[in-house]
């Protein structure tokens, strides 16, 4: 997994300038008699007794003031942005996939509209200032200088903590965003999704699925906690022994030499590439083509965005469109 950034990235000067810049923003609004939401959200600790205004605890324990009802939505992580989604919301920015520069290929239709703040760990002040927003959801951040920087823009909240189980950040998300029936609602579709799935899926028990995403440096193999795994839990399939250990991140690249690591019942390779051009390079590689799951032709190619990465309802739903095309053939 990629590292959250742990160091501000803005200097003092710089700050101090932003929180200038909102400070005149929203004194020109109030010159213009503006009431609208991100205006009215500038300062949320003036706004605690507002109807429009609650009081939420994030993943961090901070007490925040946030709107009832946020209009212009920002978020900084992919499981932010997928959530969102998948609650009905369109966030008016989002800070990009870890690692490229684009937003979730999965999502790209739902995401035309969404504005770029920046690269994940790396947002852009200047970028989510100019979008006024009324809220931010600042995904796993644990840098305190930045998430005060952010709340000089906006109420900021941190969503989830590292590691934790994509249903509980999701259901968390859901309530910053006051959408908890609509949660329930989307929980259920996907239970019901991982039901018939598995009546699909029957002959498979007992069988093992490696998880990896291709990098420069060689494969990696997904840890068991990983939302991937999350996923093929719920699905009634196993990792490998040699990829149980626990947490929610991914093992060093692994060397041709022991690519016995990466090997099982069915491979799944994550990449950023077209599937097509991922197996041209691997099919030249010996080692690959000696694995028991290339053998027996049981492999296939998956966005790593959505597999690799931290995923929401979006991602697991497709997630699950994958395995079933992949691994229920006749």
């Amino acid at each position: 997994m990629y590292k959250q950034e742990n160091k501000s990235r803005f200097p003092a000067i710089k700050t101090f300038a932003l929180i200038a810049l909102v400070a005149a923003l929203s004194a020109c609004s109030k010159q213009d008699g503006s009431t609208s939401t991100s205006t009215q959200s500038a300062d949320p600790q003036t706004q605690t007794s507002s109807p429009q205004q609650r009081q939420i605890t994030d993943a961090l324990g901070r007490q925040v003031s946030i709107p009832s009802h946020p209009q212009k939505v920002i978020v900084l992580s992919e499981l932010d942005l997928d959530s969102a989604i998948a609650l009905g919301i369109i966030p008016v920015g989002s800070t990009y996939v870890r690692g490229q520069s684009t937003f979730q290929p999965y999502l790209s239709q739902q995401t035309q509209q969404v504005a770029s703040v920046g690269n994940f760990g790396q947002p852009s002040m200047e970028t989510i200032l100019s979008l006024q927003p009324d809220l931010i959801i600042a995904g796993s951040m644990i840098d305190t200088q930045l998430i005060n920087q952010l709340s000089q823009i906006a109420p900021t909240v941190v969503t989830f903590a590292r590691g934790e189980a994509w249903k509980n950040s999701f259901n968390r998300i859901a309530d910053v965003l006051n959408q908890q029936e609509k949660a329930t609602q989307v929980l259920a579709a996907y239970d019901q999704n991982v039901q018939q799935a598995k009546g699909k899926l029957a002959k498979l028990q007992g069988q093992t699925v490696s998880v990896t995403r291709w990098t420069a440096n060689g494969p990696v193999y997904m840890f068991k906690d990983s939302f991937a795994s999350q996923v093929l839990a719920d699905l009634g399939l196993t990792r490998p022994t040699q990829q149980q250990q626990a947490g929610a991140s991914h093992s060093s690249p692994i060397s041709k030499e022991r690519y016995d690591q990466i090997d099982a019942d069915w491979l799944i390779i994550g990449s950023a590439l077209s599937s097509e051009k991922q197996l041209d390079t691997l099919n030249q590689t010996p080692e690959f083509k000696r694995l028991n799951a290339v053998k027996n032709n049981q492999y296939f190619v998956v966005d790593a965005s959505m597999w690799t990465g931290v995923g929401g309802p979006n991602a697991a739903n497709k997630a699950i469109a994958d395995v079933t095309a992949h691994m229920s053939r006749p």
